[in-house]
């Protein structure tokens, strides 16, 4: 019997020819769909393009130039405006605390009238600036004119230059140039330590010593006193007191003790305490040159501090 079977090598040709020969195109199109839109990329939308102008874009730069520039302009005169004002308080602030400025004291009693005399209070006070007062030129032609009659009574008289320290009434300096019959000296009352500091000018040093509040008043009532004088009225006692020191050695080392304003006047100078030699006396005062004599007034009295022994020291 005769079995007719199908050959091996035909059924592995026939495996092989399942495969499709060829794909189509539409097929191949559709295997590239876009798989995170879930469709093909036929049908996405097309991006839509905006145009900007050059004009635009030159007026959008005008604005923002001319807005800076407005910031710029703003933030100068706020500057300017704060700048002034913190410069005005500073300056009232200034003048608040220190009142300078020159005055003739009259070296005793007897010049009373001539001081109360309104053409020879206008020629000695003219060059006060304790208080605002201006003068035209005329006005200062007239008080030269008034200064060159008067030499006689202006003789009688001595200068002084003050400071004071009106907002916390902690010190008084007191320049006075041309004492009669005495030194050139300078005189720093401290009230915090309650003491004077004289500087000699023409010595080149400095003493210390105790503050006499009886002779010297306080910064505001200084102050108003000199105020009622540049006024015209006349109402202080310049009967002359007399102080006799002595200068104690060695020199001040420590100048902690003597405070901070007195310090600050005799940096860099050789500084002494004062001891008293006797009590203070009124005395009539002598024309005659005193080596050793300083001379103020601090609202009560003239004082004159005698250092016996200024010699040794010059």
């Amino acid at each position: 019997m005769t079995v007719i079977t199908k050959a091996i090598t035909e059924k592995k040709a026939s495996d092989k020819m399942e495969q499709p020969l060829f794909v189509e195109e539409n097929a191949a199109d559709g295997a590239k769909a876009d798989p995170e839109a879930g469709r093909s990329k036929t049908d996405a939308v097309p991006r839509s393009r905006c145009f900007i102008s050059r004009t635009s874009i030159h007026r959008i730069h005008m604005a923002t130039t001319f807005l800076l520039f407005l910031l710029a302009l703003s933030i100068l005169l706020i500057g300017m405006i704060g700048g002034l004002y913190i410069y005005k308080q500073y300056a009232r602030t200034q003048m608040r605390r220190f009142s300078t400025g020159w005055y003739s004291i009259p070296y005793d009693s007897s010049n009373k009238a001539s001081y109360g005399n309104n053409a020879v209070h206008q020629g000695l006070l003219a060059d006060s600036d304790l208080f605002t007062k201006s003068l035209t030129r005329a006005m200062e032609q007239d008080a030269l004119d008034i200064a060159r009659h008067i030499d006689h009574d202006i003789n009688n008289f001595f200068k002084e230059r003050f400071e004071i320290d009106l907002e916390n009434e902690h010190y008084e300096k007191i320049d006075v140039p041309d004492f009669r019959g005495g030194r050139q000296g300078r005189f720093i009352h401290d009230f915090n330590i309650n003491k004077t500091g004289i500087i000699d000018i023409d010595g080149q040093c400095c003493f210390v010593m105790p503050l006499n509040r009886q002779r010297v008043l306080p910064p505001r009532n200084m102050y108003d006193l000199l105020r009622k004088m540049y006024n015209g009225y006349y109402e202080v006692n310049t009967a002359v007191v007399r102080e006799t020191m002595r200068v104690v050695t060695p020199p001040i080392t420590d100048m902690s003790i003597v405070g901070t304003y007195i310090a600050r006047e005799c940096q860099d100078l050789p500084t002494y305490m004062l001891q008293k030699v006797n009590s203070s006396s009124i005395v009539k005062r002598s024309t005659s040159v005193q080596t050793g004599v300083f001379g103020q007034f601090a609202g009560n009295n003239i004082l004159e501090v005698d250092i016996v022994n200024l010699e040794d020291f010059e």
